[in-house]
């Protein structure tokens, strides 16, 4: 908790270290999630995410596990200023992407490891869906950072076909990476 102050976990950008499970809240979406991934280095973070379709013949668009109207899917399209991004987030699954494209302007927040259960049961009072931090122990950002990159090169349980939107998600991703646990509900 060295880089969060007791009412924020939001962090900035010259305080990434590697290694780092960072999310961002959706402002365009009205702050209805999250979303999450592990800081690589030299600006590149990756993640997890399902298959966006960015069809103009679609009513709506899938992103982030959410059906969100098209207009608000082409305005977060057109907020990328990288095709490659753009490109890999398209096709779902385990990605690399900038940070720009990642945050797509909204704030960077730090997830929280080793935190004691009571500060944990006073973070959940104001958001009892939404989990910031946990009791769990992480890992080394070596081992955080091996993890992360074997699944971006091999999917493992994290293809695009097995992303559901409350069992194997961008925060399970996250959590597995950051402690070698696929946890089935948060503690």
């Amino acid at each position: 908790m060295d880089r969060i102050t007791w009412y924020s976990s939001c962090i900035e950008r010259w305080q990434l270290k590697r290694g780092d499970h960072i999310y961002c809240w959706r402002t365009r979406a009205g702050y209805l999630y999250s979303h999450h991934g592990i800081y690589e280095s030299d600006q590149k973070v990756i993640q997890y995410c399902s298959a966006s379709t960015f069809s103009s013949s679609s009513s709506s668009s899938r992103q982030a596990g959410f059906q969100i109207p098209l207009a608000l899917s082409a305005m977060t399209q057109a907020q990328r200023t990288c095709i490659a991004c753009r490109e890999a987030e398209r096709e779902g699954g385990v990605v690399i992407s900038c940070l720009d494209c990642f945050t797509e302007g909204d704030n960077i927040c730090l997830f929280v490891y080793s935190v004691p259960r009571w500060f944990r049961n006073m973070w959940l009072i104001g958001s009892p869906s939404q989990h910031t931090c946990l009791v769990e122990a992480e890992d080394p950002p070596e081992t955080v950072l091996r993890r992360a990159n074997n699944l971006l090169a091999n999917h493992g349980g994290f293809s695009v076909d097995s992303y559901d939107l409350l069992t194997n998600n961008c925060q399970h991703f996250a959590i597995y990476c950051k402690t070698g646990r696929k946890l089935t509900r948060f503690n």
